[in-house]
């Protein structure tokens, strides 16, 4: 038990959970006294991603406090982790999708996109024969993790410029922190995998994962512009 305890890992990963599901529960409230539903639609997306990426970690460190303690691995909770993981990634690229697209929200050929690649990624799985649940968790890390949290950062940028003429700092700056998470995610939750430094790369999620839960109180004034 000292063991556990003493191992920062065990830290991280329930402060990256927990952040994620902040961050879920912040955007969440936010909908609930929202006067724009075309901006809502969109972070609802947003919210699901920190839900089920939040509980992605928890699983994680449950297993982390089973491995550390000598417990037999839980298949279970492995692919239950993966899972939730691929398909957090895939709400996130939605979300940067239909961010991009939230003022022609009429055309649906571009929001169909996330849909198409989750085809093309299991018929990719299956062409060869990947049947590993953490390669398959890997490859979604590197697509649609990665490209997911670039292309939310990226969809942010219009809509700053979009809500700057209201003068509302907390509300830019927000926003601001919120695209600057996002990227740092894409970096260091999409394509670096090992410790950097011999530091972790799950404290470097973590403080990612803090900042877009930090940057999730001040976007709640976004609910209550109208568009």
């Amino acid at each position: 038990m000292a063991a556990l305890f003493g191992d920062i890992r065990f830290y991280i990963y329930f402060i990256y959970g927990v952040s994620f599901l902040a961050m879920a529960v912040l955007v969440i409230a936010g909908i609930t006294r929202a006067t724009s539903y075309t901006l809502v639609s969109s972070f609802w997306l947003l919210a699901a991603f920190g839900l089920t990426h939040g509980i992605t970690e928890i699983v994680d460190w449950t297993r982390f406090i089973e491995q550390t303690l000598g417990d037999p691995a839980n298949v279970g909770l492995l692919y239950t982790s993966k899972i939730f993981l691929i398909f957090s990634f895939v709400l996130l690229l939605q979300f940067g999708i239909n961010v991009l697209t939230y003022k022609n929200s009429q055309s649906k050929s571009p929001r169909a996109i996330p849909t198409i690649l989750v085809v093309v990624y299991l018929a990719a799985l299956y062409f060869f024969k990947i049947s590993d649940i953490r390669q398959a968790g890997l490859i979604a890390r590197y697509s649609f993790g990665f490209v997911g949290s670039a292309l939310s950062a990226i969809s942010l940028i219009p809509l700053i410029n979009t809500m700057k003429p209201l003068g509302n700092k907390k509300l830019n700056r927000g926003l601001i922190i919120l695209a600057v998470g996002l990227a740092a995610y894409a970096i260091c939750g999409g394509l670096i995998v090992s410790p950097i430094f011999g530091v972790p790369i799950q404290l470097f999620r973590a403080i990612c994962a803090f900042s877009i839960a930090v940057a999730s109180v001040s976007i709640l004034e976004i609910f209550k512009v109208n568009q």
